[in-house]
């Protein structure tokens, strides 16, 4: 990533910490004699802090999905040369028994455990031609136009999506990929593996996904290093990112320590 790109990343992510800092600390600060009503036998058994963590961290989870990693990818990307843009609607025209079959395929993955396999899917909807059309809309998260002409469109999803979201996804790729006659990708992306990079997505528990996309085989799922690679069209992205993450993160953990947490500490 180059320095405009990275700048961009840090002059995000600071002031959403900083107004999450003073909601926790001034506007919602901890209410410890909430925590012994509510939960009166818990609050007895572990140290406050405990609680006071676990209140904090519910904060900090919902920002980093909702304001943090789809703004993010766009920067990314545009970092990268491209053209980026976020909840991207496309209207287009798409043959009505190529649309029937992606919604007998969505069907059957729900009702009758019909195994995913993306390349095979993808090839029997485009067997399929008549003369009628109907116009579709879908959206995405995000869309890469690279300088080449080529168009990359992702649905970036929280790591543990639930089905109807994940259905959803899938409708708008396969609608894009068999309804256009343009040069483009559609991919399932999540921002990181909750089972850990390099390991395979089962292993984090999380068995819903793969009742819409094999996730660990399909090649239209991209995840952490893999999506992150690939909108920065660099192999070095994802670990650039952990770097920013870490100088960005030494500030603001000793801000927390300091202003949420009251344990004494030099603020960088």
């Amino acid at each position: 990533m180059n320095e405009a790109t990275r700048n961009s990343i840090r002059d995000h992510i600071s002031p959403i910490l900083e107004r999450l800092v003073h909601r926790r600390v001034v506007t919602e600060p901890f209410d410890e004699a909430q925590v012994a009503a509510k939960n009166p036998f818990g609050y007895r058994l572990v140290p406050v802090e405990v609680w006071k963590g676990s209140k904090f961290e519910r904060s900090f989870v919902t920002i980093l999905g909702q304001g943090i990693f789809e703004q993010m990818a766009k920067m990314v990307a545009l970092g990268s040369g491209a053209f980026a843009s976020n909840q991207h609607d496309t209207t287009f025209t798409i043959n009505t028994w190529r649309n029937e079959k992606i919604e007998e395929i969505l069907t059957s993955h729900r009702n009758s455990g019909r195994k995913p396999n993306w390349n095979a899917e993808v090839a029997e909807i485009l067997q399929l031609n008549n003369q009628n059309y109907t116009e579709v809309t879908v959206k995405f998260d995000l869309y890469v136009r690279r300088s080449d002409g080529r168009e990359e469109f992702y649905g970036l999803k929280t790591v543990k999506p639930n089905l109807d979201q994940i259905e959803r996804a899938k409708r708008d790729m396969l609608r894009m990929v068999t309804g256009t006659n343009q040069n483009t990708e559609a991919y399932f992306a999540l921002p990181f593996n909750p089972a850990g990079e390099g390991h395979l997505y089962r292993a984090a528990g999380h068995t819903i996904p793969y009742k819409i996309f094999e996730m660990d085989l399909d090649p239209c799922v991209l995840i952490g290093k893999a999506f992150w690679n690939k909108i920065g069209d660099d192999n070095n992205t994802y670990d650039e990112l952990l770097d920013l993450f870490d100088e960005i993160g030494s500030h603001f953990s000793n801000m927390i320590r300091r202003d949420y947490f009251q344990i004494d500490t030099d603020l960088n």
